[in-house]
């Protein structure tokens, strides 16, 4: 029952977690990063970015730095560089990883 709900929510929140073998594979890969239940799934799931390449992390960077606007000072969200917030910031809250050629982001701390 417990499983059920998660596949459920895991049904909800994605676009390309779609047959029961992906869903399968994709709670596996949940599980290497210690979400097995629908709260831990809720809580840390940030998005699903169609795609692996560079303008993937340049999108998730924008969308994290909008969120972030008033918690961060004005000089670092100015940076053009998504590469260089990623590797020296965004990269220590998040999870990411590419499952059937798309990217997701998880948060580390729920």
């Amino acid at each position: 029952m417990l499983v059920q709900a998660l596949v459920d929510l895991i049904c909800q929140r994605t676009s390309f977690v779609l047959k029961e073998t992906e869903i399968d594979r994709f709670l596996l890969m949940l599980a290497d990063y210690g979400i097995k239940s629908e709260n831990e799934f809720a809580d840390s799931f940030f998005g699903e970015y169609e795609g692996n390449e560079d303008d993937v992390l340049q999108q998730f960077v924008q969308d994290w730095c909008a969120l972030a606007k008033g918690c961060l000072p004005k000089q670092l969200l100015k940076q053009n560089d998504s590469a260089k917030l990623w590797h020296e910031l965004i990269q220590f809250d998040f999870h990411r990883f590419v499952f059937n050629g798309n990217t997701y982001f998880f948060k580390r701390n729920y």
